[in-house]
This record gives structure tokens, sequence and C-alpha cells, in this order.
């Protein structure tokens, strides 16, 4: 997750979970997570942008042939409605380096954790750091 509020600051966070069911699960998952970073944050107007278009298909057709998914649908209903305006688009992988560049690290990690701060993490190696902060 890379968060830019309004004057530009950035907030960078990581999450990883190896309790998934299928990497559209771990995508939902993902979402949630950064959505209640952004509540803990204070921040209530939220624009998410995802490199998963079935994502934003799916929460978007909000059709009950999810089956699997009603935990996860009833989590993110509840979280939703915690801000003021809340949207969720579709944007490329090139156009999404940075957190894409975050989710890659974390899942070379190898364990479950969350990270969320304004300074990057320490263990991101040093061509991820340069590509991020570029």
């Amino acid at each position: 997750m890379v968060l830019t509020n309004e004057d530009g600051m950035k907030t960078y966070g990581s999450f990883a979970s190896n309790r998934v069911l299928t990497p559209l699960h771990a995508e939902f998952q993902t979402l949630l997570w950064a959505m209640k970073s952004s509540i803990q944050l204070d921040h209530c107007t939220m624009n998410f942008k995802t490199d998963c278009l079935q994502l934003v298909k799916l929460l978007e057709e909000e059709e009950d042939n999810w089956p699997s998914m009603l935990a996860e649908f009833d989590e993110f209903h509840l979280i939703r409605s915690m801000f003021t305006f809340f949207s969720i688009s579709f944007i490329p992988r090139s156009l999404n380096f940075r957190a894409d560049r975050l989710a890659k690290e974390a899942r070379t990690r190898g364990f479950s954790f969350s990270h969320v701060n304004p300074q990057l993490p320490r263990w991101m190696a040093p061509e991820a750091i340069l590509s991020i902060t570029s």
C-alpha cells in the first residue's frame, strides 16, 4: 500500500498472510487490510486503486455467485460504511509500481506480518527502495 495524502506525504504499508484460498482472496484480504489501515490513520475519504481488475469487477457487480467470499463481503461492507467517501478503481500494474514492489517484497518474506509507516521498511532490498523513492 502506498497512501498519498493531499499534501503529497506518503505512508507505506505491507501485509502478508499465508492463509488464503485463491489469489483473488489474497487481493480482497489486502484491500480489507488497506481499508482498516486507512481508517486507523483517520483517512475517511479514500480512492483506492488496484491492479486486480477482477477484484474491481467483483465489487462493482456484487454478484451472489461467490459464496466462498461471503465473510469478506460482510467485512467489506462494514468497513466501507466507515468512510465518508469510498471508491475503488483499476490501475495497470505498470502505473502501480510502488505498491506492486512492496507487495512482491512482502511475499518473499515467507511469514505473516503487517507494516504501516511513513518510512520504508528496512528489510526492503536497496534496489526496491531506489525504485520506490524515485
